[in-house]
């Protein structure tokens, strides 16, 4: 009996898990594990709805354990510890499991800038969205305030930056206020070291980004670097400072601890360096997919969930042809691309971005895509849609 582990109960991990089951599942001699300290699958995508009260926590996860039922592997409910690859062994918080090959996916972390305390973050914990509801209608019942939302990068790694989301948070708040009556007695902020967040999109979603703001009254404070959070506000490098009621802010990510403790090759910021195919530099039958992989690409590539589906299934196939005594072909490298809805509330805007192309149309039906997608995305992971690999 072979075992074959995948490290992550992420989207990234799940997806490679369910891959993994599809190729092997005429084969009894292999057997599928997937290792999470969470019992759910939390999905983030749609979790940008949790802060104005249009899903709750229950509505954004998926229990692995009937995942896991459905498609055939073994969920282990454990916390990763370290990774000993010399020694195809991982440790973890109730013991140790010895792997023939395993799948890295354990996702990242963020940056802790001075202050960050005194932020709240639509990427970092899942129960950091209910916080964030929580603290969003204490401001309605109090019928004013001033909200600031951004995000920043990782200077080690330009890849390492999570932008979407807190726009999607944003545009959000502003339809909530709007349909309230309420909007004129709000401040809305976005705020970011960058000068042109929202670049890495494309020339054509920078300039929607910018209009949206002009037409949303919601005021651009760009360019500036953070020097700390305080309770009340952003303090920037010039020391000037913007006040606020509630911030909320995703910093840049950074790598995951487990691997620090780990033997696996990393880049300066913690990533773990793989090949074209997703397997670790110096191990064959290790592979790293997601936000926890460095992985090469345009100047514009950035972490998203679909790239970390995407290296899944690859890695998926790379096992499957190595197990059948033939070299790794299936690489990442022609399904890097920039693909998201970016919900307005009641709009959307659909964002797609490879070398050929950077297009980003806005309407109403792009919202409905997203909550299409939604319905999509949860009967594919229990066995009730296929899989669809998505290029324009």
């Amino acid at each position: 009996m072979k075992n074959i582990y995948v490290l992550g109960g992420g989207i990234g991990g799940v997806e490679a898990a369910i891959a993994l089951t599809k190729q092997f599942k005429k084969d009894k001699n292999y057997k599928i594990h997937l290792i999470s300290n969470r019992p759910f699958l939390y999905i983030y995508p749609i979790s940008i709805w949790i802060p104005v009260g249009k899903r709750t926590f229950d509505d954004v996860i998926m229990n692995i354990q009937q995942i896991a039922d459905i498609h055939g592997f073994n969920f282990i409910q454990e916390e990763v510890k370290e990774i000993k690859a010399s020694e195809n062994k991982i440790i973890t918080d109730k013991g140790e499991h010895s792997y023939d090959y395993s799948i890295v996916a354990l996702g990242g972390t963020k940056l802790r800038p001075k202050g960050i305390e005194h932020t709240l973050s639509i990427c970092g914990s899942p129960e950091e969205a209910l916080k964030i509801q929580e603290r969003f209608f204490e401001l309605i019942e109090k019928g004013e305030g001033t909200i600031a939302c951004g995000f920043g990068g990782n200077p080690k790694d330009p890849t390492a930056v999570r932008g979407g989301p807190v726009f999607e948070v944003l545009f959000n708040f502003d339809t909530y206020l709007r349909d309230k009556g309420i909007r004129d007695k709000f401040n809305l902020i976005f705020f970011s070291p960058s000068q042109e967040a929202g670049k890495r999109l494309g020339e054509a979603g920078l300039k929607k980004l910018q209009k949206l703001f002009q037409d949303k009254n919601i005021q651009p404070v760009l360019g500036k670097k953070i020097k700390q959070f305080e309770e009340d506000g952003i303090v920037f490098e010039d020391d000037s400072k913007v006040n606020a009621d509630l911030i909320l802010f995703t910093p840049g990510l950074n790598g995951h601890p487990v691997l620090k403790n780990s033997d696996l090759p990393l880049t300066e910021a913690g990533f773990v360096k793989i090949n074209k195919f997703c397997q670790v530099e110096g191990y064959d039958n290790c592979y790293a997919i997601g936000d926890c992989a460095y992985f090469e690409g345009p100047n514009w590539r950035a972490k998203q969930g679909h790239i970390a589906e995407v290296m899944g299934r690859i890695s998926a196939k790379n096992i499957k042809l190595q197990e059948e005594g033939k070299e790794p072909t299936e690489t990442y490298e022609g399904h890097l691309s920039i693909l998201c809805v970016m919900d307005l509330g009641r709009q959307g805007v659909f964002v797609y971005r490879n070398d050929k192309k950077a297009i980003a149309p806005m309407g109403v039906w792009a919202h409905w895509a997203k909550l299409a997608w939604e319905k999509y995305y949860k009967l594919n992971k229990l066995g009730k849609a296929p899989t669809l690999d998505f290029e324009l």
